[in-house]
C-alpha cells in the first residue's frame, strides 16, 4: 500500500494525519507527502519529525491532481491512499477499504464515511453531475424538493452514509484506489487543478467497468478546507470551473452551453442578494457576521468571473485546497 498526502501550508494538520498513517493496522504502508511549494515549515516538520516518510517537495504547485499523479504514475503499488493533510484515519481504514476491494473485484476505489472533529456526519458520496441536478443545486430547489434525487448531485439528502453501497462518487479527501485502476484508466486529468477531478476520475472508471464503493465504517476524521479559508472566493470559482470542466468533457456542448447560462444567471441573482442584505445589515447598525462576509466574497469573485466570460481554462495560481 501506498499512501499520499498532497499538502499546502499544512503544517498544523501535518503531524496528527502522518501519526495515523503510520499507525495503521493489518496493511504494510508507505507514506508520501508531496509537499507544493508550501511557505510554511511542512517541509522542515517531515523531515525533522517524520523520516519515514518519502518527501517530494515541488517548487512549484502542481494542484491536488497534479500532486497525486506524481506518485500514482511512478510509484507501482497494488493499491493507493490518497489522504487529504486535514485528516486523521483510525487503525484500521485502511485495512478495512483493501479487505472490501479484495472482496468485491469490479469495485475500482473505497472510502469510508467521513465525520467532522465532533464525529457529526460528513456527506461524502455524491452522484455524477448532469444538466437536471445542476439546475436543482444552483437554484436550491433541491432544497425545497430534497425528495427529488434527481435535482441533487453534491448534496443527496437520501443518502444516509450509514450502510455500504455503490455510488456514483466519493469526495477526495481519503480514497483507496486499486493499482490496476490507475494502470487502467490513468490518474486524475491534469486539466482540473482543483475540484472536480475526484468525480471525473470516478466517471473514466465507470466508464472502464469499476465501481466506487462506500463503507460506513470505520470513520475517518476529517476537519476540511484547512487551507483553502483564507481564499474561499478564488476557491469557489475553482469549483464552479470544476464543474464546467467536467460537463464539457463528460456531457457535451449543449449541456455545458446550458450549464454555462445557468450559472452565470445563479450567480448573479445571488451575489445582488447578498449585496442588498448586506446593505441593509449595515444600514441598521447591525453586525456582519463572519459567515455573511465569506458568503460575500465568494459571490462577488464568482461575479467578477462571470463577467469575464466564466473562463475555465488552466490557471496559474498559489494555491490548493483540502476537501
Amino acid at each position: 500500500m501506498v499512501a499520499v498526502v498532497v499538502s499546502y501550508n499544512s503544517a498544523h494538520e501535518l503531524p496528527a494525519c502522518l501519526a495515523s498513517l503510520q499507525a495503521q493496522s493489518a496493511v504494510s504502508t508507505e507514506v508520501h507527502v508531496v509537499d507544493n511549494a508550501s511557505h510554511d515549515d511542512s517541509v522542515t516538520l517531515i523531515r525533522r519529525d517524520f523520516p519515514a516518510v518519502r518527501l517530494t517537495a515541488n517548487r512549484v504547485n502542481a494542484g491536488f491532481a497534479g500532486g497525486n499523479n506524481q506518485i500514482l504514475e511512478s510509484i507501482p503499488a497494488d493499491f493507493y491512499a490518497l489522504v487529504n493533510p486535514d485528516t486523521v484515519l483510525p487503525p484500521g481504514a485502511l485495512a478495512a477499504c483493501v479487505a472490501a476491494m479484495r472482496s468485491h473485484p469490479r469495485v475500482g476505489v473505497a472510502a469510508t464515511r467521513l465525520v467532522n472533529p465532533d464525529g457529526s456526519l460528513q456527506p461524502s458520496c455524491h452522484a455524477f453531475l448532469g444538466l437536471r441536478n445542476l439546475f436543482g443545486e444552483t437554484f436550491g430547489i433541491h432544497r425545497l424538493l430534497p425528495g427529488l434525487r434527481s435535482l441533487s448531485s453534491l448534496h443527496m439528502p437520501w443518502f444516509a452514509h450509514d450502510r455500504a453501497a455503490e455510488v456514483d462518487w466519493i469526495q477526495g479527501a481519503f480514497l483507496v484506489v486499486r493499482g490496476e485502476v490507475v494502470r487502467t484508466v490513468g490518474g486524475f486529468d491534469p486539466a482540473f487543478f482543483m475540484y472536480g477531478e475526484e468525480m471525473e476520475w470516478c466517471r473514466r472508471m465507470r466508464g472502464a467497468g469499476w465501481s466506487a464503493l462506500f463503507l460506513p465504517e470505520p470513520a475517518v476524521v476529517h476537519l476540511g478546507g484547512a487551507s483553502s479559508k483564507p481564499v474561499a472566493g478564488a476557491m469557489f470559482v475553482e469549483n464552479l470551473k470544476g464543474r464546467l470542466r467536467f460537463l464539457a468533457k463528460h456531457r457535451g456542448p449543449f449541456v455545458l452551453a446550458t450549464a454555462r447560462a445557468l450559472i452565470a444567471v445563479a450567480v448573479l441573482l445571488r451575489f445582488a442578494w447578498r449585496e442588498t442584505r448586506a446593505l441593509a445589515t449595515r444600514a441598521t447598525g447591525r453586525p456582519f457576521s463572519e459567515s455573511d462576509r465569506l458568503g460575500l466574497s465568494m459571490f462577488r469573485a464568482a461575479t467578477m468571473w462571470v463577467l469575464r466570460g466564466l473562463p475555465v481554462g488552466s490557471v496559474a495560481s498559489s494555491h490548493t485546497r483540502t476537501r
